[in-house]
C-alpha cells in the first residue's frame, strides 16, 4: 500500500499498517520482536510507533473484559429532555462509574449513553437518578442482547473508497460480468497506480516478474520486463500527464493465453503542457496469485470518432 491520506489528512504507509496490525494482536510486543515481524530493526519499529502516537493517530489503552468482571448488564440508554436539563442529566450520567460513554445526539432524543452494570438493581439506581432530574421528559433503556459487530476503528480508517472515488468508471451501457469484477478492479487499480507513479502501491499489486508491453503506435512503445522497468515507465507516465482517467467501454475475457482479461477504455488526458485529448486504449491483463503478472497495451491518442459504446460492449441480458 502506498502513502495514503486518512480522513484527517495524515499519511500512513504499508509499514505503518502492518505495525498497527501487529499491535492489535499483541500490544505488549517488544520492539525487537515487532521489528523482526515487520522486517525492520527494533529501533525503526519504535520510531514508527512514536511518530504515530505523537501525531495523535493512535492511542494505546488497556480495556477490561466487562463480562469477566461481572459487568454483564450492558445497556444503550436514550434521554429526552429540555435544553435547560441537559447539563444536569449529563452530570448525573458522567458521575456514574458504570456509564462508559455519553453523547449529545440529534433527532427524537437529546442524549445517548452506553453503560455496563453488575446487576439490574444498580442499573435501576441510575435510571431513577436520571428520571429525577427536572425537565427530563423521557428515558428509554435498551439491553444489549448480542453484539453483532465490534471493531476497534481501524477498519474504518482503511475503509474502501466511496463510490465517488471508484477506481474506474463505466460508460453508459457497459456492464462488467460479475465474475470479472474482482479482476477489473485489480486491473483498474493497477493502471491508476501506474499513471500516478504510486510505486509502493504498484509493487503491492504486481508480480515481481511482471512484464508490461506497450505496442506501437504509442510513442512509449516497448517491453518493460520486471518491476524496476515498470516503475521507470510509471515515472515517465507521471511526468507526462496531469490527468489520466479511464472510462471503460468494453470488458471481456481474454481469448489468448496468458491474458485472461481485456479492457477497452477511453481516457480524458491532460498533459503537463496543457494539451487535452481523448485516448483510446486496449489493455490485456494476466494475473498470478491475485496480482498483475502481465499487461499488453495498445493505445492511440485523440480518437474522437471512437463510439462510446465500443465494439464488444456487454449489455444486460
Amino acid at each position: 500500500m502506498s502513502d495514503e491520506n486518512d480522513r484527517s489528512g495524515a499519511k500512513f504507509d504499508q509499514l505503518d499498517r502492518r505495525l498497527i496490525a501487529e499491535l492489535q494482536a499483541d500490544p505488549r510486543i517488544a520492539y525487537a520482536s515487532l521489528g523482526s515481524r515487520l522486517g525492520v530493526t527494533g529501533m525503526t519499529a519504535a520510531n514508527r510507533l512514536q511518530r504515530l502516537r505523537q501525531a495523535g493517530l493512535l492511542r494505546m489503552r488497556a480495556l477490561p473484559n466487562l463480562a469477566e468482571f461481572g459487568l454483564a448488564t450492558e445497556i444503550l440508554g436514550l434521554v429526552q429532555a429540555d435544553v435547560s436539563a441537559l447539563d444536569a442529566a449529563t452530570a448525573v450520567l458522567s458521575a456514574c462509574p458504570f456509564v462508559l460513554r455519553v453523547d449529545r445526539v440529534t433527532g427524537e432524543f437529546d442524549l445517548a449513553f452506553e453503560a455496563a452494570f453488575p446487576s439490574e438493581a444498580s442499573m435501576g439506581t441510575l435510571v431513577r437518578e436520571v428520571q429525577s432530574v427536572e425537565s427530563v421528559r423521557r428515558l428509554v433503556v435498551h439491553h444489549r442482547m448480542q453484539t453483532m459487530k465490534a471493531e476497534d476503528g481501524w477498519e474504518a480508517v482503511w475503509g474502501d473508497v466511496t463510490p465517488a472515488e471508484a477506481v474506474y468508471e463505466l460508460a453508459p451501457g457497459t456492464v462488467v460480468p460479475r465474475h470479472l469484477e474482482p479482476s477489473v478492479t485489480l486491473a483498474a487499480t493497477w493502471v491508476n497506480a501506474l499513471a500516478a507513479a504510486d510505486l509502493p502501491r504498484l509493487r503491492e499489486l504486481s508480480a515481481p516478474d511482471i512484464v508490461f508491453t506497450i505496442l506501437p503506435p504509442h510513442r512509449s512503445a516497448g517491453t518493460f520486463d520486471g518491476m524496476a522497468a515498470v516503475e521507470q515507465q510509471a515515472e515517465r507516465t507521471r511526468r507526462a500527464y496531469n490527468r489520466l482517467w479511464y472510462r471503460l467501454i468494453a470488458v471481456s475475457e481474454g481469448a489468448r493465453s496468458p491474458y485472461s482479461l481485456v479492457i477497452d477504455a477511453l481516457s480524458p488526458v491532460e498533459t503537463h503542457r496543457g494539451r487535452v485529448g481523448t485516448a483510446f486504449s486496449r489493455m490485456a491483463f494476466a494475473f498470478a496469485e491475485g496480482k498483475v503478472a502481465g499487461v499488453m497495451s495498445l493505445g492511440e491518442m485523440e480518437l474522437p470518432d471512437v463510439p462510446m459504446g465500443g465494439p464488444g460492449t456487454h449489455h444486460e441480458p
